[in-house]
């Protein structure tokens, strides 16, 4: 995946307005996977990770209004991990308690004392990002302006190779990927923010 957009401060802002629903959809659909990615990172099954992704977006809309644009306070993306790994603990806990579990006190300690790492979510925030965007720009292109950009960026196929295979030039290859990654980056310009500069009063 070359050149992954950078993001923008500002569909956080967006969700503070009640009337903006595009915003919260966009939010959802970029948020909701890369949360269950993180727990499932953390040890748990696909299904409990997608229900704390689902806790989380929950929490995210109660404590919205309360977000702060000051980096100083802490960043949003360190209160979205915290409380993504509160969750999890609280569902290895669960899972204790219920007869027949396999899970045991080593895997508990484990989520306990690993954190998730800026690096971890930065890289899962860009992924995501890069996969929303790319979802949203596809019907704007034909179909073998949208196979040269994916090949190349994302199969890692040379150009070269791309261009044989699409029986189209090496410059096509290269005017069709610089068209569609504007195209990505204008989405995520759009409606997408930096993590690192907004701050979630809520300690949840």
């Amino acid at each position: 995946m070359q050149n992954a957009p950078d993001t923008r401060a500002s569909l956080l802002l967006r969700l503070r307005e009640p009337g903006d629903e595009q915003a919260w959809q966009d939010f959802v659909e970029i948020y909701g996977p890369l949360i269950s990615r993180l727990a499932t990172q953390m040890g748990l099954q696909p299904a409990d990770a997608n229900d704390i992704s689902q806790d989380v977006l929950t929490r995210v809309a109660k404590a919205v209004q309360s977000w702060d644009h000051n980096p100083a306070r802490g960043t949003f993306r360190g209160w979205l991990t915290r409380v993504t790994k509160n969750l999890a603990i609280e569902q290895f806990r669960a899972q204790k308690r219920r007869p027949m579990s396999t899970n045991n006190s080593q895997e508990l300690a484990a989520v306990e004392a690993k954190p998730i790492d800026d690096q971890t979510f930065d890289w899962e925030q860009r992924r995501q990002l890069f996969l929303w965007a790319a979802e949203k720009a596809k019907p704007h292109f034909a179909a073998n302006t949208w196979e040269a950009f994916w090949m190349t960026s994302v199969e890692q196929i040379t150009p070269d190779k791309a261009a044989k295979k699409l029986r189209i030039s090496i410059g096509a290859v290269y005017i069709a990927r610089s068209r569609v990654m504007a195209r990505i980056k204008s989405c995520v310009d759009q409606s997408q923010f930096d993590s690192n500069c907004w701050s979630a009063n809520d300690e949840s």
